[in-house]
This record gives structure tokens, sequence and C-alpha cells, in this order.
């Protein structure tokens, strides 16, 4: 979950302050979270199905600012994805239960836990200096360039996944909870 708790130059551009596209800051900032989640799970828990519930918590960041979602994988297990703009919290994790331990990665840690958590057997991974990872991000595209070795992760039928599910999140809750199927998943 990430927060713009106050009105920032980023904010306030024209195209942010009214947006004419579906999903306003959300869709813009949102995406990047639905991508690191779908990299999480893989392909053989790519998601097929969700429902979704939306809201506008920040006037300035219309037209929603927070997404709270079920999705299904194609394995049939199912899970929850929520990204708010709009909250006093700040930060963002992402946690994922598997069948013998959990996996927790933020800002520049990933916490490995095995076991129940009672057991409290874990180990942490810190990654100094990481950021948000768009300085990776661009320069693994660089990288592909010069190189002239294509970044499948950064191919358009990815980007088009992660669109889906931000557009199928938006759709369902603007129709109150609407089930969507997935069909661009890969």
């Amino acid at each position: 979950m990430r927060t713009r708790k106050t009105r920032t130059r980023k904010l306030e551009t024209p195209w942010r302050k009214k947006p004419e596209y579906q999903g306003g800051f959300l869709l813009d900032g949102g995406v990047h979270f639905v991508a690191g989640t779908r990299l999480l799970l893989g392909e053989k828990d790519k998601p097929t199905n969700l429902t979704a519930y939306t809201t506008l918590l920040q006037e300035y960041l219309p037209p929603v600012d927070t997404v709270n979602s079920v999705w299904q994988t194609a394995s049939g297990i199912s899970g929850t994805f929520s990204v708010s703009f709009g909250t006093t919290l700040s930060g963002s994790e992402y946690v994922v239960a598997c069948e013998k331990g959990s996996v927790t990665v933020s800002f520049g840690k990933v916490t490995v836990k095995l076991g129940e958590e009672k057991e409290n057997v874990e180990s942490v991974k810190e990654f100094k200096e990481e950021g948000s990872g768009v300085k990776q991000e661009v320069a693994a595209w660089a990288k592909s360039i010069a190189d002239g070795v294509f970044n499948t992760k950064q191919s358009p039928q990815h980007a088009l996944a992660d669109l889906e599910i931000l557009e199928k999140m938006l759709k369902s809750g603007g129709a109150q909870g609407q089930g969507q199927s997935l069909k661009y998943q890969i």
C-alpha cells in the first residue's frame, strides 16, 4: 500500500489533477504494484478472475485512489490485493503465504519465514539503496538496448497483462464488486 497524503509537484500536473482516462493516479502508480504481484505469483499462479471495490479518499486524487480486490489464480487459490494512495498509511509490502511459510517483500528487504508464524524461523535479506525500483527498471531497459537482447519482462504482453488487471479492478469497483474474468495473463 502506498500513500499520497499531501499534494506534491507530481500530483499537481494537469493530467493527474483532471485525468481523462480511467483510474487516475491509481492507474498511473498502481500498475507497478500489479506488475510486482504478478511477478511474485508466477505463470502457474497467474490471476484468472477478480472482484474489487474502489473508493476516493482524497479529493485531489480523482476518480478513485483506493482498490481492495480478491484475485483467483489459475491453480485455484485466491488472495487479496490492496493499494491506496489516499490513506494515512505509508510504505508498501507484499506478503505471500505459502505451503511451507511466507515471503514478505518491502522496500529494501525480503523476509522469508519457514513453517508456522509461531516457530519464528526466518531469514532476512536487505537491499540497501534499492529505492522504488524505477532506476533498476530503466537500467534493465537500457541494458537490453545496449546488448541487443530483448528483456521479456518488459514486453508489451506483460504491460497488457498488468493493465488488464488494474482496469478490471476499476471496472469491478465501478460495478459494486461484480466479478471479472482475465484473458491476457501470461
